[in-house]
């Protein structure tokens, strides 16, 4: 079993962070690769055993279900159950942190899964290619929100 972790601070409330991490229907919102994002029939986004099925740029489709949602921890665990992905027995853990200091915060991503032949490149993908990418562009999408606020409020 493989274990691999990112982490970033994001200049943006923990609460902010949280809503849009803990909405398990809202992946094309920060998951720029993700094209569309449908809950299994009858589930919502915060019932744990709740089925996603993604489908990602390309057509592939990826289904995931939720395993722990936690508003008190702001952690979210899910598992990948099907999919063209290069993975085995995948499963996830997002938290989210409150930075105290200047009321930003420290997300925290890491997966456990192994793979069917060379752990290397298929480790350095989920980091860079999803962890880092899809963190890079929550925070773009927080920062988008926090310039829009504040030219609605007429505080720009």
């Amino acid at each position: 079993m493989t274990r691999v972790y990112y982490s970033k601070i994001i200049t943006a409330p923990a609460d902010s962070v949280w809503a849009i991490i803990r909405d398990f229907e809202g992946l094309p919102v920060w998951f720029p690769f993700v094209e569309s994002c449908v809950l299994s029939s009858g589930a919502t986004a915060s019932q744990v055993g709740a089925v996603r099925t993604n489908t990602v740029t390309g057509g592939n489709v990826i289904q995931e279900r939720l395993l722990e949602l936690s508003d008190r921890d702001r952690r979210i665990v899910y598992d990948v159950i099907s999919g063209d992905v290069p993975v085995i027995d995948y499963t996830a853990t997002l938290t989210v942190h409150p930075v105290s200091e200047d009321n930003s915060s420290f997300v925290a991503w890491s997966a456990d899964f192994d793979v069917d032949g060379d752990i290397a490149p298929v480790a350095e993908w989920v980091r860079s290619g999803i962890f880092e990418t899809c963190l890079k562009e929550l925070e773009r999408v927080l920062s988008d929100r926090q310039v829009s606020a504040c030219r609605t409020e007429g505080t720009l």
